[in-house]
This record gives C-alpha cells, sequence and structure tokens, in this order.
C-alpha cells in the first residue's frame, strides 16, 4: 500500500471519528445498587431501556451498579463534584435527605400532565410523603415491602399450636410452647447494629404508640422489654445481633433452626422461591403481631426504592423523565407481575397483585398501616436517629444495659441532634401521624 493511499485512509478515519463526535446519540446513566443480575436491574435494562430507545434510537442508556455499601456516600461525592448520573434508583429512607440536598429535579408537572392527579393520589400517603415536599414531587416510589411473621406450620402443629400468634403475649406463648416441646428456636428477627436492626424493631416500636424521639418514654420502653425477653428466654438466638443481613434469618428459617422468623415480601424473590417452597412444604405468612387483641394491624415501616432524575440538563431531564413515564405508564403491570418480588406502591395495583399472588396478601393489607421511616425521625436526621436505636437495642439484647437505661441514653443522644425548637416541633408532628395511622389500627 504506497503512503497516499496510507495518508487518505488515516484522514477518513479521522473524519468518521468526528463526524461520530458530532453526531453522538443524547447519553444517559441510569445509577442504581441493584446487581445487574438482579430481577430490578433486569428489568431496567432488558425491557426499560429497549423500550426507550426503540421511541428514540438516537438515545443511549448505560445502566450503573454501585453496591448498597457505598451507594448514599457516591451520590454526595458526585453531587459535590458535579458528575452526578441523569436518573437514579435508590433506597427510600435516603430520598428526604437528598432533596433537601438539592440532587433531586422537581418532577411535578411531568407527574401531572403524562400521568394525572388520580395517579398521583393512587400511591400510599407514606410513599406520597416521603418523595414530595410541599406541593413538588421528586421522585416516584417504584415498589415497597414491609414485614410479617412467616411460619413453618408443621412445627407449629408438632408443638400443639394451632394458629400463629396474633399478640405480644401469644407470641411468647407460641414461643415457649415450641422450644419446650420441639426444643426449637421460636422466633428469629434481625437485630443488627445497622438500619435493618431498626427497621425490624420499628413495628414492636409504632404498633406499641412509641417514638423514635421519644424512646425514654413507657410505651418504646415497654416494645424493648418485648424484644429483650424473647432472647433472654431463649425463645430468640442471641444470634440475632451478628446477622449479616436478614436474608441470614431465610437460611436458619429453610434449615429448621426455628419456626418463625420476621421477615419480608422479598424473600419470594430471593431464598423462597417457588421450589424452595414446594421443598418446604409448609411455609406461611401471618401478619405481624399486636399489642392489643382488638388491633386491626401492626404500624410497620415500609422498605423498597424509588426513582428519581438528578440530571439538571433540561434536554436529558426530558429522556430521563421518558424512561420514567413507560415505566409508570406502560410497564408497570409486567413489573409487579413478572420482575418482582415486592409489592405495589398504589393501591389500585396492589388489589391487582393480591388477587395473583396470594403469598402477598398480608403484606399488602399491612401496607395500608406502613409509615415512612425519614419522616417519623427527624427527615435528614434519620439515619442518625436510626443509629442510636439500633445500638441502643444491641445493648439491651447483650444485657449490657436493661431497656430502660439503654433507651434512656439513646433518647438523650437523640434529642442532642436537635436545637430545642427543633425537637419539640419535630417530636409533635411524629405524634400527630403516629396517633392518626395508630387510630386506624384500632379501628377508632
Amino acid at each position: 500500500m504506497g503512503r497516499k493511499s496510507l495518508f487518505w485512509i488515516l484522514v477518513l478515519s479521522l473524519l468518521l471519528a468526528m463526524g461520530s463526535t458530532v453526531f453522538a446519540a443524547t447519553s444517559l446513566v441510569f445509577q442504581s445498587y441493584s446487581n445487574p443480575t438482579e430481577q430490578v436491574a433486569q428489568f431496567i435494562q432488558n425491557v426499560l431501556i429497549p423500550e426507550l430507545q426503540k421511541k428514540n434510537p438516537d438515545v443511549e442508556v448505560k445502566y450503573v451498579y454501585v453496591p448498597f455499601a457505598e451507594y448514599m456516600s457516591t451520590i454526595l461525592q458526585q453531587a459535590i463534584s458535579n458528575t452526578l448520573p441523569d436518573l437514579v434508583c435508590l433506597d427510600n429512607p435516603w430520598v428526604p435527605q437528598l432533596i433537601e440536598a438539592g440532587v433531586f429535579q422537581n418532577i411535578k408537572d411531568n407527574v401531572m400532565k403524562d400521568l394525572g392527579k388520580d395517579f398521583w393520589m393512587d400511591f400510599f400517603s407514606g410513599h406520597r410523603l416521603l418523595t414530595s415536599k410541599g406541593e413538588d414531587i421528586y421522585a416516584l416510589q417504584v415498589h415497597t415491602n414491609n414485614l410479617a411473621i412467616f411460619y413453618r406450620e408443621g412445627f407449629l402443629q408438632k408443638a400443639g399450636v394451632g394458629e400463629p400468634p396474633k399478640t405480644w403475649d401469644e407470641l411468647l406463648d407460641v414461643s415457649k410452647k415450641i422450644k419446650e416441646n420441639l426444643n426449637l428456636y421460636g422466633l428469629m428477627l434481625y437485630a443488627g447494629a445497622d438500619e435493618a436492626g431498626t427497621w425490624q424493631f420499628e413495628p414492636f416500636l409504632w404498633s406499641n404508640g412509641g417514638s423514635l424521639l421519644e424512646l425514654d418514654q413507657p410505651e418504646a420502653i415497654e416494645a424493648l422489654e418485648l424484644v429483650t425477653k424473647m432472647v433472654k428466654e431463649g425463645y430468640t438466638p442471641r444470634d440475632v445481633i451478628s446477622l449479616k443481613d436478614q436474608g441470614d434469618e431465610t437460611i436458619w428459617f429453610m434449615n429448621g433452626q426455628v419456626a418463625m422468623m420476621i421477615n419480608g415480601n422479598w424473600e419470594f424473590g430471593w431464598h423462597l422461591l417457588p421450589e424452595e417452597l414446594q421443598k418446604l412444604g409448609d411455609v406461611k405468612v401471618a401478619p405481624f403481631p399486636v399489642p392489643e387483641a382488638n388491633m386491626r394491624s401492626a404500624v410497620l415501616p415500609f422498605g423498597g426504592e424509588c426513582v428519581g432524575i438528578t440530571t439538571g440538563d433540561s434536554e436529558k431531564a426530558k429522556y430521563a423523565w421518558e424512561l420514567i413515564r413507560i415505566w409508570f405508564a406502560d410497564k408497570l403491570d409486567e413489573y409487579y407481575a413478572k420482575w418482582t418480588g415486592h409489592i405495589p406502591t398504589l393501591a389500585s395495583y396492589a388489589a391487582k397483585i393480591a388477587n395473583t399472588r396470594p403469598e402477598f396478601k398480608v403484606f399488602i393489607e399491612q401496607a395500608a398501616y406502613a409509615l415512612p421511616r425519614p419522616p417519623m425521625g427527624g427527615m435528614a436526621k434519620y439515619p442518625d436517629v436510626s443509629s442510636e436505636l439500633a445500638l441502643a437495642l444491641q445493648r439491651s439484647l447483650t444485657e449490657t444495659q436493661t431497656p430502660e437505661v439503654a433507651f434512656q441514653e439513646a433518647a438523650k443522644n437523640i434529642k442532642n441532634m436537635f436545637t430545642p425548637e427543633e425537637y419539640e416541633e419535630t417530636k409533635a408532628y411524629v405524634r400527630q401521624i403516629l396517633t392518626e395511622v395508630l387510630g386506624r389500627a384500632k379501628g377508632q
């Protein structure tokens, strides 16, 4: 090949490269902590993105995975360095803090124009409260979950127990019978020194009228005394404080080491898959136990992920919203039916799923009495409030401190996170929400 030919080939290659740069597609980054092999990530990559690109072939979307443990710090660093992705999917307790930090774009006009007010109002009230501020909307929660009692029906029958426990007293009684008759632990739960430990304790706390901002009050201390007694009496293993995640509970449960466990509906998409349920043959789900027999439901925290737009670029934001719109307007039925072990955040969709997936029925019924965690613990201060509770829980379960002393110390530390005025205002706000939901749970 002559030098002139080689020269023109290089020139042509350069021009082609320049042309591809000039006419490059709009590029979006979708960031999530859902591992690319997991169901939610597969849905985003195999359904949402191709659907967007079918209508907009000049748009490229890159799915970026960041591990859960690094996720929040990564987003905060990205915000500081102006390197935020274009849209994110993330755990719901982080949303209020990121709204305050200016990370999320206001999508109210998009929601009202493309989905409508009735659609927005169909979200369970807690999800609307969490993802909005004033009249503005900053994210949409794509699915939710809560906690219930999983139990092995065969173990209960062998222990002479006809039904799973409905109240705290019955929980103690059933666990005692299981220990005495079967030499098994009655109940497995998670009590690690992290958010999941707080999350699993909150149903006991809130159902008894206890508040995260008033842990030194009798209602809160009574809840901690109950859980501490479960461990002290040998009805619950002491290993609860050293589990790595809530999935570890299910391993104990599947291995027949415990008759009951507190866990979430996501287990039906993780460990308790159809083949495993068939193998075990006797797994059932019952509502979370309540302190009073006449209560309709426990008051629980809700979990689940939210999606929102983080780019300030109007062109990218247009396509980012289109992807969210496709999720909620075109693909929601498919998402809930095929791609997740979670339950809907919209009441009308929850009713549909209850008919097609009976294993979710308990969780869906409880969703009407589920609360968002950050507003119940000082919004942006919630992570620190949660940490104080989780550490106090561990001190009590290890008998380092009595339940009363552990919560008195935690309450003092939590109060010091606020100015006196902030504390009183936030405490009153939390008490108002809790009173309203408790009233409904008690049928008042």
